[in-house]
């Protein structure tokens, strides 16, 4: 093979990962399906874990950027059902990504509980767009934040085992009726 591109290298790693699992995602495993010698990765990363920090940040950006680009400001009118359809919105996308895609999910939950900057960056961007869905510009996007910590439940794949029930949609419209003096403050 000649020159390899981070998408095949990624799209490499994904069969790896479904086929073999996650303790066997390796800079060998992955050059040998693309049929190119372990160094050849090196070029494009310097090791396993800044592979599959691509890898998942890759991952989480197909997943994340259509949902970050629909939060729009709205008229101030519109921005308390605007915001609730928005996370409504995000948290099936999530459930449903992670949901299909149980290696990667299980490759993330293990690099998130390793690194918590992973978390750390999703959680800003998805505060940073409630901050400016609702024309708020509080200090380090302390409602954003709230917020987006009020329905971690909902979108992160650490509780996805609790989202099969029943009581998904009611316990996520509870949150909301909770958290709604905090929106209309």
């Amino acid at each position: 093979m000649g020159k390899i591109t981070e998408d095949q290298i990624f799209a490499a790693a994904r069969s790896v990962l479904i086929e073999s699992g996650v303790n066997s995602l390796r800079m060998t495993a992955i050059a040998k399906r693309l049929d190119v010698s372990h160094a050849a990765l090196y070029k494009h990363f310097s090791n396993r874990k800044a592979l599959v920090a691509a890898l998942i940040k890759n991952w989480l950006s197909q997943i994340d950027q259509p949902i970050l680009a629909q939060a729009v400001r709205l008229p101030e009118t519109e921005r308390i059902d605007g915001l609730h359809d928005w996370l409504q919105n995000l948290v099936q996308q999530r459930q449903t990504a992670f949901q299909t895609d149980p290696a990667l999910t299980k490759l993330y939950v293990q690099s998130v509980n390793q690194q918590s900057e992973l978390l750390n960056d999703e959680l800003l961007a998805f505060a940073n767009r409630v901050e400016y869905m609702m024309a708020w510009d509080t200090f380090r996007q302390q409602r954003g934040i709230t917020v987006m910590m009020a329905f971690t439940y909902f979108y992160h794949p650490y509780f996805m085992n609790k989202w099969d029930g029943n009581l998904t949609l009611p316990l996520f419209e509870s949150t909301w009726i909770e958290l709604l003096p905090i929106l209309t403050q």
